[in-house]
Protein backbone atom coordinates (compact mmCIF):
# COMPACT_ATOMS: atom_id res chain seq x y z
CA UNK A 1 0.00 0.00 0.00
CA UNK A 2 1.29 2.83 -0.66
CA UNK A 3 0.47 6.17 1.73
CA UNK A 4 0.81 9.79 -0.22
CA UNK A 5 1.71 12.59 1.98
CA UNK A 6 1.17 15.84 0.65
CA UNK A 7 -0.57 19.05 0.88
CA UNK A 8 -3.62 19.26 -1.15
CA UNK A 9 -7.65 21.13 -1.00
CA UNK A 10 -11.32 20.56 -2.50
CA UNK A 11 -10.37 23.91 -4.28
CA UNK A 12 -9.41 23.57 -7.93
CA UNK A 13 -7.51 25.99 -9.69
CA UNK A 14 -9.52 26.36 -12.81
CA UNK A 15 -6.79 27.95 -14.66
CA UNK A 16 -6.72 29.28 -18.19
CA UNK A 17 -4.29 29.04 -19.91
CA UNK A 18 -3.68 31.28 -23.60
CA UNK A 19 -0.82 30.95 -25.51
CA UNK A 20 -0.67 33.20 -28.62
CA UNK A 21 1.24 33.24 -31.49
CA UNK A 22 2.36 35.48 -34.38
CA UNK A 23 -0.17 33.67 -36.87
CA UNK A 24 -2.94 30.80 -36.89
CA UNK A 25 -0.90 28.24 -38.92
CA UNK A 26 2.00 28.31 -36.19
CA UNK A 27 -1.02 27.77 -33.35
CA UNK A 28 -2.32 25.07 -35.73
CA UNK A 29 1.66 23.32 -35.83
CA UNK A 30 1.72 24.14 -32.08
CA UNK A 31 -1.67 22.58 -31.70
CA UNK A 32 -0.89 19.38 -33.41
CA UNK A 33 2.48 18.49 -31.81
CA UNK A 34 1.10 18.84 -28.51
CA UNK A 35 -1.55 16.54 -29.43
CA UNK A 36 0.79 14.47 -31.16
CA UNK A 37 2.90 13.95 -27.84
CA UNK A 38 -0.30 13.56 -25.74
CA UNK A 39 -1.06 10.48 -27.88
CA UNK A 40 2.62 9.18 -28.00
CA UNK A 41 2.20 9.38 -24.41
CA UNK A 42 -1.00 7.86 -23.99
CA UNK A 43 0.26 4.89 -25.11
CA UNK A 44 3.32 5.03 -22.92
CA UNK A 45 0.85 4.32 -20.10
CA UNK A 46 -0.64 1.69 -21.80
CA UNK A 47 2.49 0.15 -22.10
CA UNK A 48 3.32 0.76 -18.57
CA UNK A 49 6.19 2.57 -19.25
CA UNK A 50 4.66 6.00 -17.34
CA UNK A 51 2.35 6.14 -14.70
CA UNK A 52 0.76 9.09 -13.71
CA UNK A 53 1.74 10.29 -10.28
CA UNK A 54 4.92 8.20 -10.41
CA UNK A 55 7.24 10.42 -12.98
CA UNK A 56 10.34 8.83 -14.17
CA UNK A 57 13.44 10.43 -13.87
CA UNK A 58 14.72 8.43 -17.85
CA UNK A 59 13.15 9.20 -21.30
CA UNK A 60 11.88 5.50 -22.82
CA UNK A 61 13.57 4.79 -26.03
CA UNK A 62 10.43 5.87 -27.71
CA UNK A 63 9.52 9.08 -25.93
CA UNK A 64 13.47 10.49 -26.87
CA UNK A 65 12.88 9.79 -30.40
CA UNK A 66 9.90 11.74 -30.72
CA UNK A 67 10.95 14.44 -28.40
CA UNK A 68 13.79 14.97 -30.73
CA UNK A 69 11.83 14.53 -33.73
CA UNK A 70 9.37 17.53 -32.72
CA UNK A 71 12.56 19.42 -31.53
CA UNK A 72 11.76 19.57 -28.01
CA UNK A 73 14.42 19.83 -25.75
CA UNK A 74 12.71 21.91 -22.97
CA UNK A 75 10.64 19.11 -21.43
CA UNK A 76 11.93 17.07 -18.73
CA UNK A 77 11.21 13.50 -18.10
CA UNK A 78 9.39 14.04 -14.72
CA UNK A 79 7.02 16.54 -16.22
CA UNK A 80 5.69 14.13 -18.96
CA UNK A 81 3.28 12.90 -17.33
CA UNK A 82 1.33 16.33 -17.35
CA UNK A 83 0.27 15.76 -20.78
CA UNK A 84 -2.26 13.04 -19.46
CA UNK A 85 -3.69 15.53 -16.70
CA UNK A 86 -7.17 16.45 -17.20
CA UNK A 87 -6.67 19.38 -20.13
CA UNK A 88 -9.34 20.87 -21.91
CA UNK A 89 -6.77 21.74 -25.10
CA UNK A 90 -8.20 23.95 -28.04
CA UNK A 91 -7.11 25.85 -30.71
CA UNK A 92 -8.70 29.53 -31.56
CA UNK A 93 -7.10 31.21 -34.28
CA UNK A 94 -3.83 32.21 -33.74
CA UNK A 95 -3.88 31.12 -29.76
CA UNK A 96 -3.94 27.76 -27.95
CA UNK A 97 -6.32 27.61 -25.05
CA UNK A 98 -6.12 25.34 -21.96
CA UNK A 99 -8.24 24.62 -19.21
CA UNK A 100 -7.57 22.87 -16.28
CA UNK A 101 -7.69 22.49 -12.76
CA UNK A 102 -4.02 21.63 -12.39
CA UNK A 103 -1.53 23.27 -10.82
CA UNK A 104 1.44 21.33 -12.69
CA UNK A 105 1.67 22.92 -16.17
CA UNK A 106 5.08 23.90 -16.69
CA UNK A 107 5.44 21.54 -19.32
CA UNK A 108 2.82 22.86 -21.64
CA UNK A 109 4.20 26.23 -21.01
CA UNK A 110 7.27 25.53 -21.59
CA UNK A 111 5.94 24.05 -25.30
CA UNK A 112 4.03 26.89 -25.92
CA UNK A 113 6.77 29.08 -25.23
CA UNK A 114 9.36 27.15 -27.57
CA UNK A 115 7.04 27.58 -30.18
CA UNK A 116 6.97 31.11 -30.03
CA UNK A 117 3.38 31.79 -28.10
CA UNK A 118 3.13 34.65 -25.67
CA UNK A 119 1.63 33.01 -22.46
CA UNK A 120 -1.24 34.28 -20.34
CA UNK A 121 -2.08 32.46 -17.12
CA UNK A 122 -4.91 33.36 -14.80
CA UNK A 123 -7.56 31.76 -12.81
CA UNK A 124 -10.86 31.86 -13.85
CA UNK A 125 -11.76 31.96 -9.94
CA UNK A 126 -10.43 35.32 -10.01
CA UNK A 127 -11.23 36.54 -13.55
CA UNK A 128 -14.69 34.71 -14.38
CA UNK A 129 -15.92 37.15 -17.02
CA UNK A 130 -13.29 36.99 -20.01
CA UNK A 131 -13.91 35.12 -22.89
CA UNK A 132 -11.45 32.04 -22.13
CA UNK A 133 -12.81 31.41 -18.64
CA UNK A 134 -16.23 30.64 -19.94
CA UNK A 135 -15.23 28.65 -22.50
CA UNK A 136 -16.48 30.88 -25.49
Amino acid sequence: MKVWYGYGTEHSMNLVMIGRFRDAATAERTHALIKKLTAALQAEEDAGRLTVGEPNDRYSDEVLKLLSDLNIHSVGPRELEQFLYDLDTHRDDDSIVVRTDEADVQALVKVLIDKGARVELYSAHDYPDTDDSRGE
